[in-house]
């Protein structure tokens, strides 16, 4: 059985979803952000003989998250609601859950990274000293920034003001003496618990000199301070290793986007970390 959840099943809902709650981040940030009612996204359970939760799919926005286990029998029930959505361009998730659904959506492509884990900071950069929290006036420079460094825009400039008002979104940055920003990376998804580590990036002319391993130490001191597990997502080795040195652990689970197929020429993953 499915059914659409409302506030009413929000017990379940996370009862289901904690059971893994550095896999299911994404998925538990957004319920306790946006909850049930948000226009934003929809939250569906399915139920076993026993009415219990035993899948759960996520709509934010146009991304869509499965989140179940490899012998799923509402299989057939969220393939056909995942077509059905004609906002949805990216369906990402587990590994061994995107997997069963990679075959039916052919326009897409796969991209695949390492899940990471960090509860103990084990070096402080000595750059960290540059790494600022992004202000409201620094908004043209990092607009100018994601272009540079991943040819895409992650909010406009007005959400990220309103976010940046609300206290809803935490940017570090490192500029250079043109008070132009070199270096930058985000949380961009929060839980009670645990926190996302995404989009770091050094542009080009400035990479290798340790920008960005300050800006995810940063983050990641953030989040230990509210006691919270820092995550982030990697598929360079290079990146991995930087992280590692931090003191990130690999889980033993990948996490897969299924994105729209592009020129090769015109890839740019929002995984990519640029921390050589």
């Amino acid at each position: 059985m499915i059914y659409k959840c409302t506030d009413n099943q929000r017990d379940l809902v996370l009862d289901f979803l904690t059971i893994d709650p550095i896999t299911n981040l994404f998925v538990i940030a957004d319920i306790e952000r946006h909850g049930f009612d948000s226009l934003d996204q929809d939250i569906w359970a399915y139920t076993n003989d026993l009415d219990e939760i035993t899948g759960v799919l996520l709509r934010y926005r146009d991304i869509a998250i499965p989140v179940h286990g490899e012998e799923f029998f509402g299989l057939e029930t969220f393939l056909p609601l995942l077509q059905s959505l004609d906002e949805i361009k990216a369906i990402s998730g587990e590994k061994k859950v995107i997997d069963q659904y990679i075959d039916y959506f052919p326009e897409l492509e796969k991209a695949e990274t390492v899940i990471s884990v960090c509860d103990e900071l084990l070096v402080l950069p000595q750059k960290m000293d540059f790494v600022q929290t992004l202000e409201k006036a620094d908004i043209p420079a990092y607009i100018n920034w994601q272009k540079e460094c991943f040819e895409t825009l992650s909010e406009t400039e007005r959400v990220l003001s309103e976010l940046i008002e609300n206290d809803d979104i935490r940017i570090k940055i490192i500029k250079n003496e043109k008070n132009e920003i070199i270096s930058s990376g985000r949380l961009s998804a929060e839980s009670s618990t645990a926190a996302m580590i995404t989009r770091i990036g050094t542009i080009e002319s400035e990479e290798g000199k340790g920008y960005a391993k300050a800006i995810a130490a940063s983050l990641t001191q953030d989040c230990l301070e509210k006691n919270k597990k820092a995550c982030l997502f990697y598929h360079n080795p290079v990146a991995g290793s930087i992280y590692h040195q931090l003191g990130f652990k690999d889980t033993n689970k990948n996490w897969v986007m299924l994105n729209p197929k592009k020129e090769e020429e015109d890839k740019k993953n929002i995984f990519q970390e640029l921390m050589s």
